[in-house]
């Protein structure tokens, strides 16, 4: 009976020790015959030695320090050096480094030269004895477990840190590293190679770029010949036009098979056309200057665009956004409504890029500007129909100030403005404001732009809350969507299409015909039902109600339309983005010049 019960006792033993390391257990490979050359070796007291140099670490010497820590305490036994080397092991994830250029990392971020020196120094034979033997393995295990981790959380989480590489500017919750995760990757190093390639992104837009800067690094070491500014139209013949053939055979505008000649043909207008698509170029039937510069760029310059997006796309920052949800890209200066299956597109404009100074960089990193459009994740809880604009204290301090002092009544009457005097909280008459006696640094007063289409703001303004203070919103310079580079607000969206934004909102909210009929009037467009017309005579009863009860002293100050506010139930998600490589709408990847400056940031801290 004894010797039952220590058989089950034994086996119950067993089936832990297994479930509990079912995740570390791995075959470990022989180590390769030169291996056996080092006479001194001695796994026992080499283990030994790996686990002293372990207990002697500290937060600054390896990645995910107490995971590896604990890692090694718990399994008692070396990743990399098991056995001595495990050769495929360490080729493997050699390979995966020599190549990280192609996820736009530089095999020097995981210190690849370095590993590739102290791999050849032990393959040398040339350590002499234990003692120097062990430290070599040692450190290069420790450094191996080191980049391996660094690649791991590159590619599941991103190389670098989103707020310092964004100067700032970032208002992104990303997914926090989970706990489990390194000891995660430490379990799997077994098949270190498949564990790594599963992390890499594989949504289109990513494959997209990824495979984008594939082609460019097999140009890297190529010196495209300059091409010349050429005056020529579609169909005609002009010196020198063949070169433009050959850089879009490169680029991937022309196929491999297309022959290059001196014509604007029928295949290399439309080539032309489709890269001036993928640079936000116009299209035209003629060659221009701007065509010409965009076509002499070197594969160096997309490298590094494509680089610096691909670490974008890694901060997991906007994963699984949803059915319905709005992105705006101020690269692009677009915004896109998603719901369902449809996509409404429209223009903005956002953030000024003010010229940068020396004084706004921090340890090489360029900080952002204040005017910049942050980059973020919220959702719109409420519309404001006819908003007014209380005017930020700084832009009264930069802009109106000055206005005020030259002429006050003037510029009050002519952009319909009003003041409240902030000691008293009451609104003031101008007149009454001797402004060259008001210390600019200390303006007691507060600004805002009364309800209506000549409001900075427009008539429709979607709320969601930020620490920035920015928000979505109609304007009043509808000219402004005509330009190509729309960096022109001081943080906030402007939207093309505010009255379709809204449209859309509120139908998702359960706004029907007549719902949102009564919006539109309330924005001041004429009623174009009879429910309508009543709706608009019981809004003009309500007003005339309400100014009769206003004290007389009041009616000098009466704004004859004031805001409305919508609150949403079913809110709208916001992403305000910046990628200045993305895939586009035909299929290309598309390029857009970096206005806020981001790019070498990120790419000063992934080399």
């Amino acid at each position: 009976m004894r010797k039952l019960w220590f058989a089950i006792i034994l086996i119950f033993g067993c089936s832990i020790f297994v479930s509990c390391g079912k995740n570390k257990a791995r075959n470990f490979e022989k180590p390769p015959h030169w291996f056996a050359s080092y006479k001194d070796f001695d796994q026992k007291d080499y283990y030994n030695y790996l686990q002293d140099k372990i207990t002697a670490l500290n937060s600054s010497d390896v990645i995910f320090y107490n995971a590896v820590s604990q890692f090694y305490k718990e399994s008692k036994t070396p990743i990399w050096t098991a056995n001595g080397w495990q050769e495929g092991l360490i080729d493997s994830v050699m390979d995966i480094f020599s190549k990280s250029a192609e996820q736009g990392i530089q095999p020097s971020f995981f210190s690849y030269e370095i590993l590739s020196d102290k791999i050849q120094n032990i393959k040398s034979l040339e350590i002499k004895g234990a003692e120097a033997l062990y430290d070599s393995l040692s450190r290069l295990e420790l450094l191996l477990t080191h980049s391996y981790l660094t690649y791991a959380k590159s590619m599941a989480f991103g190389a670098t840190d989103p707020v310092v590489v964004n100067g700032g500017k970032w208002l992104f919750k990303p997914d926090s590293i989970p706990d489990d995760f390194a000891i995660k990757a430490l379990e799997s190093c077994g098949d270190a190679n498949a564990f790594l390639r599963e992390l890499i992104p594989c949504d289109s837009d990513y494959v997209a770029l990824q495979r984008e800067l594939c082609k460019y690094l097999a140009l890297k070491d190529t010196v495209f010949p300059t091409i010349p500014v050429i005056e020529a139209d579609s169909g005609r013949v002009a010196r020198n036009v063949h070169l433009i053939g050959e850089r879009l055979r490169m680029t991937g505008e022309l196929p491999e098979s297309y022959v290059a000649s001196d014509t604007l043909g029928k295949e290399l207008m439309p080539a032309i056309n489709l890269f001036r698509e993928n640079h936000a170029i116009p299209r035209s039937k003629h060659l221009d200057e701007e065509t010409i510069k965009e076509l002499n760029r070197q594969p160096s310059y997309y490298i590094n665009k494509l680089s610096a997006n691909l670490e974008r796309y890694r901060w997991r920052a906007t994963q699984n956004k949803g059915e319905s949800f709005i992105a705006v890209n101020t690269a692009d200066f677009t915004l896109q409504v998603h719901h369902g299956d449809s996509i409404v597109r429209m223009r903005v404009c956002c953030g000024k890029s003010l010229p940068p100074k020396d004084t706004t960089r921090v340890r090489g990193v360029l900080q952002s500007q204040k005017t910049e459009s942050p980059m973020l994740r919220s959702e719109i809880n409420y519309i404001v129909l006819n908003p007014i604009w209380s005017i930020p204290a700084g832009i009264v301090k930069d802009e109106y100030y000055y206005k005020f002092v030259k002429s006050n009544t003037a510029i009050v009457k002519k952009e319909k403005l009003h003041i409240i005097d902030l000691r008293t909280k009451k609104e003031v008459a101008p007149e009454s404001i001797n402004w060259k006696k008001v210390r600019r640094n200390n303006i007691p007063y507060q600004v805002f732009q009364e309800s209506g289409s000549f409001n900075a703001l427009g008539l429709v303004k979607f709320n969601f809350p930020n620490t920035e203070s920015v928000y979505l919103h109609d304007t009043n310079n509808k000219s402004a969507f005509k330009r190509r580079v729309r960096t022109l607000s001081h943080g906030c969206v402007r939207v093309e299409k505010p009255i379709e934004l809204a449209t859309q909102l509120l139908t998702i909210n359960g706004y029907d015909t007549t719902r949102l009929e009564q919006v539109m009037i309330t924005l001041g467009f004429e009623p174009t039902t009879e429910e309508g017309e009543e709706y608009l005579e019981k809004m003009q009863e309500k007003e005339e109600e309400y100014f009769s009860k206003l004290k007389p002293e009041d009616t000098v100050f009466y704004r004859p339309l004031r805001p409305t506010t919508l609150a949403l139930k079913q809110k709208m998600p916001v992403y305000i983005e910046y990628y200045t490589c993305f895939l586009g709408e035909n299929g290309h990847v598309q390029y857009r010049p970096d206005c806020y400056r981001k790019e070498n940031n990120i790419l000063f801290n992934v080399r």
